[in-house]
């Protein structure tokens, strides 16, 4: 009786064991996600609005369309980082990805910044 309960505590270890990799490479993975679904919805948000505010306002001020494009910038930047926390490459450029999502989502920003800083190690590290 007791034979079978040591195997059955061995091969909980082992799981134990197993799934922490696979939970590790979540983090990059989620972090990497929000950035691109965040990302390319801000961008295309954007874009909506530049295209619809010309027609419905007329002509705005030449201020009013760089913020706009900015805007847009970041939101692709946001997503170029999303790549590369999926990719697992360049954290820097993954983590500057998450805080440009501050701006379209507090909320979202925080926990993509927060996610890529505790997938660090998950990142190939930088040659020396």
């Amino acid at each position: 009786m007791e034979m079978a309960g040591e195997a059955d505590h061995s091969e909980r270890g082992a799981g134990r064991v197993a799934s922490q990799p696979v939970t590790r490479k979540r983090l990059s993975t989620i972090a990497g996600t929000i950035d691109i679904v965040l990302g390319t919805f801000s961008a295309v948000w954007i874009t909506l609005i530049l295209l619809v505010q010309d027609s419905v306002f007329g002509e705005l001020p030449a201020f009013v369309l760089i913020v706009e494009l900015a805007v847009v910038a970041m939101a692709l930047f946001a997503v170029a980082g999303g790549v590369f926390a999926l990719r697992r490459k360049h954290w820097g450029l993954a983590l500057a990805g998450a805080v440009v999502l501050l701006l379209p989502s507090a909320l979202l920003g925080a926990a993509a910044i927060v996610l890529t800083i505790m997938a660090r190690d998950e990142f190939e590290p930088r040659p020396a």
